[in-house]
């Protein structure tokens, strides 16, 4: 939820600061992002939501952080509402410019974080007014998120093209005609050569492409039109890897929603199961000591076609300290996609053993994608009118002294 808020804060502070516009809306994303932080803390340390992402729950500390929540809060829209009504308004802008794109960027992204936040906490409201127990699962996330996002992916190349306050639209529409077709194009290609064809599988390659193509059509612009030495500042460079990684993010995601595998097995020592192109060969069980740990140990080899690509080892441990016992997964990892192999429990009399095992190809593509928005973000972080000269420093003490 911060995430999202924190995206629309970006995005609303540039407005801010090159048109003086959306300043009132610009602090509240400023409040929501940071409270928003402290909901997440205070859920997943409070022991109140019941998740495999709760850690550490302390009915003590969740009262603190909760205290904590309410006075930042309450002070913060307290301030706001005192002070709200001094703050200028903006400029005024055309119904086609690049500050209404990045109204709609807003009104997205925080539509996106009130739907996960009313998705974690409406079963615990239900509990709490004895409306009975229930669950908000992926189908809920997975549906609304993607009609969300949708309109902020077709969106997002058009606006480094858009100028502030009016456009015309005959300006900037033929610009994207070569992303649009390479969109269309490549996405075809992945539908029809796809083993498993899924409209998932289309949409997350169209998407991707169109953004990726499109932000590469404005650098190309750019590096044209520009003079040298003014083509690219930090904060222009950062926006390219931002949208970049989103690109990345998208076809990771949905390719990965759509093609991915998981089958569970009953394996005895010689034999293999065959999939997606891979063939799992299963060679039996060993035991094996660890340093803190004893493990009954597996060991597969993974073959595509009659060559060797991986020998995976999942693990079965039980730790000395408590008796634990824990599943270590074996993981091949690859750009293209991930193996994934767990060891279940041993099956008529030992003889076969469960396995469990996964084919997730571009997962990588999902936290490429996030690391490149996180590059973007420090690279524009660090354009020169964030920083202070020290003329400008001296003046400022000066003035105060």
């Amino acid at each position: 939820m911060p995430w999202l808020v924190g995206t629309a804060l970006i995005h609303s502070q540039a407005v801010t600061e090159k048109r003086g516009s959306f300043r009132n809306w610009t602090l509240l994303l400023a409040i929501a992002a940071f409270s928003l932080s402290l909901l997440g803390t205070f859920l997943i340390r409070s022991g109140v939501l019941t998740s495999v992402h709760a850690f550490a729950a302390d009915p003590e500390r969740g009262v603190f952080i909760l205290g904590f929540l309410a006075v930042v809060v309450g002070g913060s829209l307290l301030l706001f509402g005192l002070r709200g009504k001094t703050v200028e308004a903006g400029k005024s802008f055309a119904p086609l410019s690049r500050d209404t794109l990045l109204l709609l960027n807003n009104l997205l992204f925080s539509a996106s974080a009130a739907m996960v936040l009313i998705g974690t906490l409406y079963p615990l409201f239900a509990d709490a007014l004895n409306l009975g127990k229930m669950s908000v699962g992926p189908p809920y996330f997975s549906a609304l998120f993607i009609l969300l996002m949708i309109p902020v992916v077709v969106l997002m190349p058009f606006g480094p093209f858009t100028r502030w306050a009016n456009e015309q639209w005959g300006r900037f529409l033929p610009l994207l005609r070569i992303a649009l077709s390479a969109s269309l194009l490549l996405a075809l290609f992945a539908w029809l050569g796809a083993e498993a064809s899924h409209w998932k599988t289309f949409a997350g390659v169209a998407g991707a492409t169109w953004l990726i193509v499109g932000t590469l059509q404005f650098v190309w612009k750019r590096f044209r039109d520009a003079p040298a030495g003014r083509r690219f500042t930090a904060e222009m460079l950062g926006m390219v890897l931002g949208h970049l990684g989103m690109g990345v993010f998208v076809a990771g995601v949905m390719i990965v929603e759509s093609t991915s595998v998981e089958r569970d097995l009953a394996l005895r020592a010689g034999e293999s199961a065959e999939f997606r192109g891979y063939r799992f060969e299963f060679e039996g069980v060993a035991h094996h000591e660890g340093p803190n740990y004893s493990a009954d140990r597996g060991s597969i080899s993974v073959y595509v076609g009659e060559r060797k690509i991986a020998s995976m080892h999942p693990e079965k441990r039980a730790y000395a300290s408590g008796g634990n016992v824990m599943t270590e997964a074996a993981i091949d990892p690859g750009l293209f996609r991930d193996l994934y192999v767990a060891l279940g429990e041993p099956l008529q009399g030992g003889d076969s053993w469960a396995v469990r095992v996964y084919v997730k190809p571009f997962i990588r593509w999902i936290w490429l994608g996030g690391l490149l928005m996180m590059a973007g973000g420090f690279i524009a972080a660090m354009d020169r009118r964030f920083r202070r000269s020290e003329t400008t420093t001296a003046s400022a003490q000066g003035a105060a002294a």
